[in-house]
Parts: structure tokens; sequence; C-alpha cells
């Protein structure tokens, strides 16, 4: 009776494990998700950019819904972050080509996730099983 007890509790914390690594999965597609979509805003953004002129009143964001008035001096050439704060000046074709870069790889990161994601699920609901 004893043996089945702790083969009980073994499997109960197995399964505790899981679903917490299932939680934190979740919670990293969530953030992939958002990512995805934020860069997707990006990508589209620049190819609005295509259709407005030099010298335009445009609305730059400072932050969460506050914006400034500003006049667009070049609207084919961006300061791009490329990491440690380090900056240079990209082209339209060249920073959209980084942004489809950079959505490929989230997509596939994606993927990844989605799978491990799979793989514990199935894992923990046969352990489920196993402990009714």
């Amino acid at each position: 009776m004893k043996e089945k007890e702790e083969g009980l509790q073994k499997l109960y914390m197995e399964f505790q494990v899981l679903s917490q690594q299932i939680k934190q999965l979740e919670n990293q597609n969530t953030a992939l998700e958002n990512q995805l979509m934020e860069l997707m805003a990006t990508n589209q953004s620049l190819e609005d950019m295509k259709k407005i002129n030099n010298g335009t009143e445009i609305l730059m964001p400072l932050s969460g819904g506050i914006y400034a008035k500003a006049e667009l001096k070049d609207s084919n050439n961006f300061i791009v972050n490329v990491g440690s704060n380090l900056t240079v000046v990209k082209d339209l074709t060249s920073t959209k080509k980084l942004i489809e870069t950079q959505v490929d790889e989230l997509k596939k990161l994606q993927e990844n996730t989605i799978t491990e994601l799979q793989k514990y699920t199935t894992k923990a609901a046969m352990l489920e099983t196993e402990i009714n």
C-alpha cells in the first residue's frame, strides 16, 4: 500500500512540474505573439512611409498613447538600434528586410514553443490519466 502511495506522490509531483512548465511555455508563447504583432505593425508602418513625403507633419509616439507633432525630414532612411545602444542608418528596403528577418525568427521560435507545449500537454494528460 505504501509503495502505491509513494508512486502516486511521485506521479503527482511530476504532474505539478509539467503544469508549471506548461504555464511558462504559454506565457512565452503569449510574449512571442505580442512581439510578432508589434513587428508586423512596424513593417506596415515602414510600408506606409513610402507614401509620405518629406516635410509632412506626422505624430511621433513618445510612450503608450502619448504623441508629439513632428515634421518628417527623411522618409527613406532610419536609425536602427543594432544592440548595445549602437545605431546605424539603414534605408527603407534594408530596414524592412531586417524586420522581416526578425518576424521569420520569431515565427520559428513560436513554432518550437508550440511543439514543446503540445509535447508537455500530452505528457501531462497521460500522467493525469495514470494518477486517476
